[in-house]
């Protein structure tokens, strides 16, 4: 599937950003807007069943990887991916090989039993921003606005049992690109075994003191230190 885009900038650089589930392309508004501001040309994907991108029967990991190398020319300076973001962007590394990958707080080991649910009201309506506001009291309005159009352009199927179709994923012994991997504190979806298989593996891994698993939405400063090296 061939996904919608929106670009961002029009600096010599190239860089693509891939956000998580339920999100969308805006999602990435703060760091796509530094990125610009460092002379890149930002191309923000809306991944299938979210944002402005079809809907589809079927959400595989490998089906997002294949929508990422239909989607994105080769060779990028730069792909960041978040979350499910980064589960799209580890199966795609190998074929849109951009000089350097960074996965942020990748869903590559989901808990099991990690249920994950649209955020409703009794009516099954997707909260309001005053009652997201009272659920996230760290958000200011305009980052509500982004989340909550996030949740009510995705694909309601993601939702579904199973809940989601997200198995562990095994990244390559060794990084077939330089990759950095940010990590919240704790992750999420890295289990501890496997952060240490990365770092021997010659991964760059980066734990962030504070950090939580929205950094880009939640957290940009915390995001942009992560990121300054590598950008």
């Amino acid at each position: 599937m061939r996904l919608s885009t929106t670009t961002v900038g029009d600096g010599a650089k190239t860089a693509a950003l891939v956000h998580g589930l339920s999100a969308h392309g805006g999602y990435w508004s703060e760091v796509a807007a530094w990125l610009a501001s460092l002379g890149y040309t930002v191309t923000v994907v809306d991944q299938r069943g979210h944002g402005a991108s079809d809907r589809a029967d079927s959400y595989l990991t490998e089906e997002l990887a294949d929508d990422l190398v239909e989607t994105l020319p080769a060779g990028l300076d730069i792909i960041v991916g978040h979350s499910l973001g980064g589960r799209a962007l580890l199966l795609a590394a190998d074929r849109l090989r951009p000089e350097r990958a960074i996965y942020v707080d990748p869903g590559w080991n989901v808990p099991a039993g990690l249920s994950i649910n649209l955020p409703v009201d009794e009516s099954g309506d997707i909260l309001s921003l005053k009652s997201l506001s009272e659920l996230l009291p760290n958000y200011n309005p305009e980052q509500l606005n982004r989340l909550r159009r996030g949740f009510v352009l995705a694909d309601p199927l993601w939702f579904q049992a199973p809940n989601p179709i997200l198995p562990d994923l095994e990244p390559p012994l060794s990084p077939v690109v330089p990759s950095l991997v940010v990590l919240a504190d704790p992750p999420l979806a890295v289990r501890p075994e496997l952060e240490k298989r990365l770092r021997d593996g010659g991964y760059n891994v980066l734990t962030v003191p504070g950090g939580v698993h929205d950094m880009p939405i939640e957290q940009f400063e915390l995001t942009k230190q992560a990121l300054a090296g590598w950008v």
